[in-house]
């Protein structure tokens, strides 16, 4: 079925079918009323990559994470789709697992398909890829990346404004001793969150004992042995700040396998506010980051440059954090507080 049959059912030119497709106020009431009963009765579907094809448009963007595991990102993928379908954009979707290569190939299949632009919401970057894409004339927009920020359109997630939150609030509850579980140092967003606890416990006037941060994976795993190495100093912090909800979980978990009460003998904060804060005992504290307001940035940025609606970046959008206290920090115990 193409549309020369529906104009012969129709009796009227493909140029009238093609206006009543596109919604053109050009066609009279009793014509499209027409045109649109013979479009049901051949249940005609147009071929919408190949009218995208000749305006120059694909009407199809690019998506791609780091890890389609990591909680943090269905919300943030699920408001894009969403904002993507009530404008008639289709999403491919990919991820990285943290790996560079795979993001050059994410980019380089993204380019294939002629998308109209790209979301890079990874915590690796590749300036050459990126480099690939600009020289397409294809629009990126990138979240957190400090090194191409001043060439591409580029969310900036204010990790400081959270981790200072998080630490001002245990030390008014009257903890001094606090320490962190790192993310990997390879990735950007990990450093960013690492360097806001140092700010902000100097913000404070506390010191960071080298023995009471130690880097996790990200993963469950990887906050459990962060949290029991940690556990090991003499002395133990009184509280933990964890780059991520799943490592503060896995925290969690390890304080309670030594016979620690959290709150009681150890308060823990995470990262990210994920729902699995309210699902585990007690509720966690937590550094919300809102990953909806991520995805309403990116694709208003990519649909204004495909569009062709700005010649150069967009102004950084700021997206701030805030914090979300539960049930997981307390004051410190009366023997614990120096």
């Amino acid at each position: 079925m193409d549309i020369q049959q529906v104009a012969r059912r129709a009796n009227v030119s493909t140029a009238t079918v093609s206006r009543v497709l596109n919604k053109s106020p050009k066609v009279k009431a009793s014509t499209l009323e027409h045109v649109k009963r013979v479009i049901a009765e051949l249940d005609y579907i147009p071929n919408t990559s190949a009218r995208n094809l000749r305006r120059g448009r694909s009407r199809i963007l690019g998506l791609i994470v780091s890890d389609i595991n990591n909680p943090f990102f269905p919300e943030l993928i699920d408001n894009f789709e969403a904002l993507a379908r009530a404008h008639a954009i289709d999403v491919i979707f990919s991820h990285t697992n943290y790996e560079v290569d795979r993001l050059r190939q994410c980019i380089r299949r993204m380019v294939e398909r002629n998308v109209d632009g790209i979301a890079v919401f990874t915590s690796e970057a590749d300036q050459a890829s990126f480099e690939f894409a600009r020289a397409r004339k294809l629009p990126l927009v990138l979240m957190n990346q400090d090194g191409p920020r001043s060439s591409f359109h580029n969310i900036n997630v204010n990790h400081r404004t959270g981790a200072i939150e998080a630490v001002e609030h245990l030390y008014e509850l009257g903890h001094r001793r606090i320490g962190f579980i790192a993310g990997p140092g390879q990735f950007q967003s990990t450093r960013d969150r690492r360097s806001a606890f140092v700010a902000a416990m100097a913000k404070c006037g506390l010191a960071v004992k080298k023995q009471w941060v130690v880097e996790g994976d990200l993963h469950l795993q990887g906050g459990y042995a962060a949290m029991l190495e940690i556990l090991r100093s003499s002395p133990c912090p009184t509280a933990i700040l964890s780059t991520n909800d799943v490592m503060a979980v896995g925290a969690l978990q390890a304080a309670r396998s030594v016979g620690l009460a959290v709150p009681g003998d150890l308060s823990i904060i995470g990262f990210d506010n994920l729902p699995v804060c309210t699902m585990v005992t007690p509720p966690l504290t937590s550094v919300d980051i809102p990953r909806r307001d991520i995805a309403g940035h990116a694709f208003r940025m990519l649909l204004e440059a495909f569009e062709q609606l700005h010649a150069e970046p967009l102004a950084t959008p700021k997206v701030l954090t805030q914090l979300v206290v539960r049930g997981s920090t307390a004051p410190p115990a009366a023997g614990r507080r120096k």
